[in-house]
């Protein structure tokens, strides 16, 4: 029951609610959740209400009027509401702006269209409609629907004609047409893992889970047959998944399995189409949702289950306000709805291993590969010795050239790693040493020789190539380091005959160009493709041997205390795409520094060995998971008042601090300017969560007044310190 006063949250970076007046003719139309338009300043903006002030403001006099309900905004359940505050609270951000971050679009839905299969007797187009005839391949023989979402763009683009055509037919209810497929009997291993799962199912309490498992462990189908577990038992599941290019793959899979009951949601949709699927969540017309890290606000009711695939991704955790990790989010959910929790991977992140270990959560183990396959063999290459025996500085290795040779003769397919993109890193002046450099970032620019631009990977500024040296004037810039774009030419050189591709942000910019790409690897149109980080996640390629890492040791003196975990995990990760079909793989890695503890950790793939390794050095230095970390970062046009701001945020946050917290800084940040703002940042870490937090929310307010806003961005447990 509304009241004569509402608390509206409304998407501003500020840590309060605003209070309206109701009129009269609204009160019976509000409730807590309701979505409203208000006065803010000169503006009209949308909000949420989300409290009933007990008593009128004190300004009730001049408090302003609520305009309007909004006929089509979506009311987020109360659970949501509660999830949206908790990320307010942790995070410090304006609790306006978690809740943007919960809805969907506020567009009209789109057309109830959910499926699409071929119309019963019709052939394959042929001749040149080769779009097309991929698109009904695709589809199902026996005439059941796939959902609209399982299909690349490109090929959704030739339904159209197909339809016209009256090959396809678009339906709207697939759950009638398709029989469930059963999935491959469980292994003893997964057998043992699923009693517990299923034990804790049935108790229908809160329980978390690490799920760690090689590579190639079948850590998917105790996924599914656990989800299968929670919908007999009429529970909402909830599946997220790091990245957008592997959702197309993933829903493929659970469409078989569980025919019209997945729903996508993730922000790579179209508005209406995530609006009609956030909708009939809402609604209770489906109880299983697969999706990135914003599909953590899925309005599921009853929620059994939440699935963290991949757990350990960096791409869970949001870039901006508010800067949430979804896997964290996901506990706190699975926390409140008194659901089960598996966080999924090979290479788990090390706070949810020292929480598997310490006995916070269950630890879940699979062990080796299924069937007894063996781990890809690991070459690790001196690019030193390469140097001095070859007398040439070339980005590929005879070991890896050959290994190449050998692989596509023999008809099987590989990846090359390079985790970096462009032509070149930089280019640099061998005359005066100056490198040419973003005049907006303090950083070096990146050459992109396709494109023949020098791109800043920070602010996305492009110039063309300055033909001389900005500070002597030289005339022979050299190029310095290579990215997965000079490796694709060194690799075509190499191997003339090869089809070969490149993946990386530069060549899947079009939407939907991701996961077309994929799939005409996992067709076999392509044999080698080179790439960034993209081609490490979670893709399974039965027919890929051989795994190739250019410069595998590069990232590790990054100034980030998690370099080492980083680079361990991206090289077992590509590592394990190797040999997970019946023939055995090879990994060759290449680098400079092949005796670091992090490359013959991962060259073993040991990640155990690597935990208590990597723990020793993150206690020796306070580090997470030893103590909770929050970055302040400073930012101003003028480097001066940007110290100032900086050396005011760190004495309130000694103040508040009591002793009892550690507050390192403020100094430059370690990319000091970015997009023209001088850059400082302050550390603060605790051994109390909750005690970090709120001396960090007491600072801040301590000095509102003297430091604007927008000069602040607060960061609570950060994945990059870059």
């Amino acid at each position: 029951m509304s009241g004569a006063y509402a608390a509206v949250a409304v998407p501003v970076p500020l840590r309060r609610t605003f209070t309206y007046a109701v009129p009269e003719h609204l009160r019976g139309d509000l409730c807590r959740g309701a979505r409203v338009r208000v006065p803010l300043g000169r503006r009209r903006v949308h909000g949420t209400v989300v409290e009933w002030p007990a008593e009128p403001p004190e300004d009730a006099v001049t408090a302003k009027d609520v305009d309007t309900v909004l006929p089509r905004g979506p009311a987020l359940p109360e659970d949501l509401l509660e999830l949206t505050r908790f990320v307010a609270e942790y995070y410090l951000c304006g609790w306006g702006e978690a809740i943007e971050a919960a809805l969907p679009p506020e567009v009209a839905p789109a057309r109830e269209a959910r499926g699409v299969r071929r119309v019963p007797g019709a052939s394959a187009p042929t001749g040149r409609a080769v779009l097309q005839a991929r698109a009904f391949e695709a589809l199902p023989a026996d005439g059941s629907a796939l959902p609209l979402e399982a299909l690349a763009t490109d090929l959704r683009r030739a339904l159209r004609d197909l339809t016209r055509a009256g090959k396809v037919e678009i339906v709207e209810t697939p759950a009638a047409l398709a029989a469930a497929e059963p999935g491959p009997p469980p292994t003893p291993a997964q057998t043992a893992v699923l009693r517990e799962i299923e034990d804790a199912l049935a108790r229908r309490s809160y329980a978390p889970f690490v799920l760690f498992g090689a590579t190639g462990s079948g850590k998917t189908e105790v996924y599914l047959r656990a989800a299968e577990t929670a919908l007999r038992g009429e529970r909402s599941v909830l599946y997220l998944v790091p990245e957008i290019g592997l959702t197309p793959l993933l829903v493929s899979r659970l469409a078989a399995r569980f025919p019209g009951k997945v729903e996508v949601l993730h922000s790579g949709l179209p508005a209406g189409e995530r609006r009609a699927a956030w909708e009939r969540t809402r609604a209770g017309a489906c109880r299983f949702v697969v999706g990135t890290r914003s599909a953590v606000f899925a309005p599921l009711t009853d929620l059994g289950l939440v699935v963290v695939d991949e757990e350990h991704d960096p791409s869970y955790k949001q870039g901006e306000s508010p800067r949430y990790h979804g896997r964290d989010l996901a506990v706190v959910r699975a926390r409140a709805a008194g659901a089960v929790v598996l966080l999924g991977s090979a290479t788990p992140s090390l706070e949810s291993f020292a929480h598997a270990r310490s006995g916070r959560y269950g630890l879940l183990r699979l062990g080796g590969r299924l069937h007894a396959r063996a781990l890809a063999a690991v070459e690790v290459v001196d690019m030193r010795r390469e140097f001095l025996q070859t007398g040439a500085a070339r980005p590929l290795s005879r070991a890896l050239v050959t290994a190449l040779q050998e692989c596509l003769e023999r008809g099987e397919q590989a990846l090359v790693l390079r985790n970096r993109r462009g032509w070149a890193v930089s280019l640099l002046c061998p005359a005066c040493g100056t490198r040419v450099t973003c005049p907006r970032c303090s950083l070096a620019l990146t050459w992109h020789q396709a494109a023949a631009r020098l791109r800043c990977h920070l602010c996305d500024l492009e110039r063309p190539h300055p033909g001389e040296c900005p500070t002597c004037r030289f005339q022979e810039l050299q190029p310095l380091g290579e990215g997965a774009e000079r490796i694709e030419h060194e690799l075509r050189e190499a191997l003339p005959g090869a089809r070969l591709a490149r993946m990386d942000r530069d060549t899947v910019r079009r939407k939907g160009a991701q996961e077309a790409l994929l799939r005409r690897f996992g067709a076999g149109e392509i044999d080698l493709l080179v790439g960034t980080q993209m081609i490490a996640k979670g893709h399974d390629f039965p027919r890929v041997t051989l795994v190739g890492v250019i410069s595998a040791d590069q990232s590790l003196g990054l100034p980030d205390f998690r370099a080492g975990e980083r680079t361990f995990q991206l090289l077992t990760q590509v590592a394990g795409r190797a040999g997970r079909g019946e023939l055995p793989g090879r990994v060759v890695v290449q680098a400079f520094d092949p005796e670091h503890p992090v490359l013959q950790e991962a060259a073993r793939q040991d990640f155990e060995a690597f935990f208590t390794r990597e723990m020793a050095y993150r206690r020796a230095l306070r580090y997470p998971p030893l103590s909770a970390l929050v970055q302040v970062i400073v930012s101003d046009k003028d480097p001066v008042q940007a110290d100032l701001h900086a050396e005011e945020v760190g004495r309130a946050l000694r103040a508040e601090s009591r002793g009892r917290l550690l507050v390192t800084g403020p100094g430059p940040a370690p990319v000091e300017r970015a997009r023209l703002l001088w850059r400082r940042q302050i550390f603060v870490r605790s051994t109390g969560r909750r005690r970090l937090v709120a001396a960090v929310a007491a600072a801040l307010g301590a000095i509102e007044a003297k430091v604007p806003a927008r000069a602040l961005t607060v960061d609570v447990d950060p994945l990059s310190l870059l």
